[in-house]
């Protein structure tokens, strides 16, 4: 699934938290901080991703081994306290950064706080990403430079750096939201696939996202029409007139 449609697929499709993140805090998206301070921070989901695997590790030994130190250390980690605080993963990542810190910054850090920074999934699908065919194309040559597309990203990527270099867009952050595509005023992007390992385009998506490009061809199948028929294409003006 992510090998022919990205991360997105599942982020973007089932994910639940991705669903609030589309809905609830969709008209807030324009809030994720971008740059390379915040990237770093972007980090954050290797080292929980880290942690959910030691505890797995430990949670096997203490299937295997119960009533084990193994046991008793995935207990700890997992559900166990510390000075009295509830200092644990189900805590700290579950309670904590998903639910407080994730659904809280929605209304000042967009609704895609958690998936960008945090989520351990999301971390564990950025590697699945690299060998994806999906990408977002570009036609640099309709590019103006306006950044309303890395705007509306709310994972924080750097969409024009892509647009202006007619590039496709790699990055493991995107989860296929389409914003950047239907908000590009020119038309610039596009969603297709490429062969991972030239990064030659191999296809382009049927379905057009990008308003700019649907009214595009909206008006180029007018025009064909109406040469077929022997008229003139019917312009804004006709069509008010009539």
């Amino acid at each position: 699934m992510i090998y022919y449609w990205g991360k997105g697929a599942y982020c973007g499709w089932i994910c639940s938290c991705g669903a609030l993140a589309e809905t609830l805090g969709d008209t807030h998206r324009d809030k994720m901080p971008h740059g390379e301070k915040w990237n770093k921070l972007n980090l954050a989901g290797q080292v929980i991703l880290g942690l959910a695997f030691v505890l797995l590790f430990f949670r096997i030994g203490g299937w295997v081994w119960p009533n084990s130190l193994m046991a008793g250390i995935f207990n700890a980690g997992m559900y166990g306290q510390l000075l009295g605080f509830q200092i644990n993963y189900s805590w700290m990542v579950d309670v904590v950064l998903a639910g407080m810190i994730g659904y809280g910054v929605y209304f000042w850090l967009s609704g895609r706080f958690w998936c960008r920074f945090f989520c351990p999934l999301a971390a564990l699908m950025h590697i699945y990403t690299k060998f994806s065919r999906f990408r977002i194309l570009s036609d640099k040559k309709k590019c103006i430079s306006c950044n309303q597309c890395t705007t509306v990203c709310h994972q924080g990527i750097d969409v024009m750096h892509y647009a202006q270099r007619g590039i496709p867009m790699d990055d493991p952050q995107c989860v296929r939201c389409s914003a950047c595509v239907q908000s590009c005023p020119t038309g610039v992007l596009e969603f297709g696939q490429v062969d991972p390992s030239t990064e030659e385009v191999i296809g382009r998506d049927d379905l057009v996202a990008s308003l700019t490009r649907a009214q595009e061809e909206a008006a180029r199948e007018n025009g064909h029409a109406a040469a077929a028929n022997g008229h003139a294409p019917m312009t804004e003006g006709d069509q008010h007139v009539a």
